[in-house]
């Protein structure tokens, strides 16, 4: 009966061990982003990788009808924003107004990471980087799905949920913010970041440069 005991003793024992080592381990296989490398990396998504394209043009004075069945159709869905969400339709608003949102996600994480490892000097460009990447991304949105800016109205005109911080609930409800509250946040964005960006990139045509900047304010 002692012999039961024990072996019953030591096989409670391992159990627990095991389930300790068990629900130890994460539950899901994601990336930590916990250091500057890290980030570095991270905010290569930080730009949408759609195209808006297609979407301006049919909005323009550029737009023509080609006589294709397939164009005309592009042509109606784009001109009345009707969703159209296929596969292999990347041109799209639906699919460009993910990617603008998933660029901010992106840029959101790495601003969260910077602010983890304490904001450290050394990462300043990177934290420009991610402020201009957000702005960006949120003045595409809002210049694509709400009135051109007026001083007279923009109090009032609807514009887009400008997002600040990572998703960490499943679902999520976002204010939708005004066009002058959104502009409020892009010039917030770009003032701060302005001040950290730098021209000091390996690749500097995949990131936001000062001079990319200047040239585009020109």
């Amino acid at each position: 009966m002692k012999n039961l005991k024990i072996a019953l003793s030591l096989l409670i024992l391992i159990c627990i061990t095991s389930c300790d080592d068990f629900l130890s381990e994460k539950p899901d296989n994601r990336t930590e982003i916990d250091t500057p490398e890290k980030i570095k990396e991270l905010l290569v998504e930080a730009y949408p990788q759609m195209s808006y394209f297609e979407i301006a043009e049919t909005m323009s004075d550029n737009v023509f009808d080609t006589g294709l069945p397939t164009t005309l159709i592009r042509n109606e869905q784009n001109y009345n924003w009707e969703i159209n969400t296929e596969a292999t339709d990347i041109d799209t608003q639906a699919y460009y107004w993910d990617a603008c949102y998933k660029a901010i996600a992106h840029a959101n994480k790495a601003l969260e990471a910077i602010e983890q490892l304490g904001s450290p000097a050394s990462l300043n460009p990177q934290r420009g980087e991610a402020l201009m990447a957000r702005a960006y991304s949120h003045f595409m949105l809002v210049s694509l799905w709400a009135k051109r800016y007026n001083p007279a109205t923009a109090e009032s005109d609807l514009g887009i949920p400008y997002v600040t911080k990572p998703e960490t609930e499943l679902i999520t409800q976002y204010k939708r913010n005004t066009v002058a509250e959104v502009f409020d946040f892009l010039e917030k964005d770009i003032e701060e970041g302005l001040k950290l960006v730098t021209n000091d990139y390996k690749e500097p045509r995949f990131h936001f440069t000062v001079a990319d900047f200047k040239s585009f304010c020109q």
